[in-house]
């Protein structure tokens, strides 16, 4: 699931994770959706296509593709974990505010310390 696109977008950069039972497999195809309809930045989002692949599957794909960001929805709470690989910089944000977190974190190439506190 990806949107296509010219070879300026090397690749999807943000992968929409899930963690927990179930595989949250609608909630990461909405979350993917939301995320293009505002086109975050010139970066495409992305999701392992599968009904409930485990974490490590998940980083696998990251990494096969060359993703920088996770971001790892749970069950549990209407938090989500925004992980970037590269930076070694983890933060939660409320599952409401991902978009807008997500568009800041982006236009500074997640290299703002402030968007991490």
């Amino acid at each position: 699931f990806r949107n296509g696109g010219g070879r300026n977008d090397v690749c999807s950069n943000i992968l929409v994770c899930s963690r927990g039972g179930g595989g949250l497999l609608v909630e990461r195809m909405e979350l993917v959706a939301e995320l293009e309809n505002v086109s975050v930045a010139q970066r495409q989002a992305d999701f392992v296509p599968l009904c409930d692949p485990s974490l490590t599957e998940q980083y696998e794909y990251a990494n096969e593709h060359e993703m920088k960001c996770l971001v790892v929805m749970t069950t549990e709470s209407g938090l989500v974990k925004v992980r970037h690989l590269e930076l070694k910089k983890e933060r939660e944000v409320l599952r409401e505010e991902i978009v807008k977190f997500l568009s800041m974190a982006v236009t500074t190439h997640f290299r703002n310390p402030s968007i991490w506190n």
